[in-house]
């Protein structure tokens, strides 16, 4: 019996030793060739009808390349037409993905692409089942580079896009993405990270720790760690200038600490803004915060000479200095 377990035991050692230097491999890899592979060469896109606003017509959008890769996109189209718009990709939650553009409210000036996400996430794991899922997850959060860079292909080529004014948005789960997709992808006017901040690992360990406990969240800090190095935003912030990035983070976020959002700003190179809203985590069903960040997007937007002055001088956007944020605290936003 003492010699099976010695024997089980140095199996399991060497298993995790395995498995360890496996993730190190995978962490230290350079992704570029094989994003670039992925997204390939644009074939086609197929668009179906899906409603209509006061503002802007609804579609179901699917993009294809040449080797079989595609990817399901939410998109918004200005009901007037005979001019060319600027292009906004919205990366959103985990639970909007081609939905975002649901919560893209009084835009009529902008065409919205919203890309989905190529994993369903689950309302809650247990260890285990997140365990057994890591590899689908892995390779669809590292999928959205290269469907976000097809997806830019696919406005680019279209006679209503202004191709000098493409910005890319992420909010929340979306957020990490932007720096990624930015260092390979230099075609964009602007990027906006919201509600998003640095470090995968803290940020993992911080939000597992909520519902899991210390242990669980350290395993799943240095597994996130090392399995998604290729989106760490810390890796890929310097690179976004000179591309001008904004971003807009909560005050009293409970899922992305301060410090974090402090650190990714911290390591970015100008031209770069922090705007800070005195608020908890961005959420659908806080539609006023919703609400309040598209208006600061605006303005934004307007300043970087993305949308006109004279629709938001006319006041259709209250300039930021003079409106009071529609939060639960009242507050207003301040810059750091």
């Amino acid at each position: 019996m003492r010699k099976l377990l010695v024997h089980t035991g140095v199996y399991i050692c060497v298993a995790v030793g395995v498995m360890m230097f496996h993730l190190v491999h995978l962490s230290m890899k350079n992704y570029t060739p094989d994003f670039v592979t992925r997204r390939g060469t644009f074939s086609h896109a197929d668009v179906k009808p899906a409603g209509t606003t006061d503002a802007a017509e609804k579609f179901w959008l699917t993009v294809h390349n040449q080797s079989g890769f595609s990817v399901e996109c939410g998109l918004l189209i200005p009901r007037r037409s005979g001019q060319r718009f600027p292009a906004v990709i919205v990366l959103g939650g985990k639970d909007t993905g081609k939905n975002a553009v649901d919560f893209v409210f009084d835009i009529d000036e902008v065409i919205v692409a919203a890309p989905d996400y190529g994993y369903q996430p689950k309302p809650k794991y247990s260890i285990p089942e997140f365990l057994a899922d890591v590899p689908d997850i892995r390779r669809a959060l590292l999928d959205m580079v290269p469907a976000v860079m097809l997806l830019t292909d696919y406005l680019a080529q279209r006679p209503d896009v202004d191709t000098t004014k493409l910005v890319l948005v992420g909010y929340s789960f979306g957020a990490p993405f932007v720096p990624a997709i930015l260092r390979l992808d230099r075609r964009f006017d602007a990027a906006f990270i919201v509600y998003g901040g640095g470090e995968l690992k803290g940020l993992i360990r911080h939000n597992v720790r909520r519902y899991h406990g210390p242990l669980a969240a350290e395993m799943m800090g240095w597994m996130g760690k090392l399995l998604l190095a290729p989106l760490e935003p810390m890796r890929s912030i310097s690179a976004v200038a000179p591309i001008p990035l904004v971003m807009i983070n909560g005050t009293e976020d409970e899922q992305i600490p301060l410090e974090n959002a402090e650190q990714l700003f911290d390591a970015a190179r100008e031209p770069k803004k922090m705007i800070w809203l005195e608020s908890k985590h961005v959420h659908p069903r806080n539609l006023a915060l919703t609400r309040t960040i598209i208006r600061t997007l605006r303005d934004e937007l307007v300043r970087l000479g993305i949308l006109p002055a004279s629709r938001h001088e006319q006041g259709q956007s209250p300039s930021a200095s003079s409106r009071r944020l529609l939060l639960d605290s009242g507050e207003v936003p301040h810059e750091l």
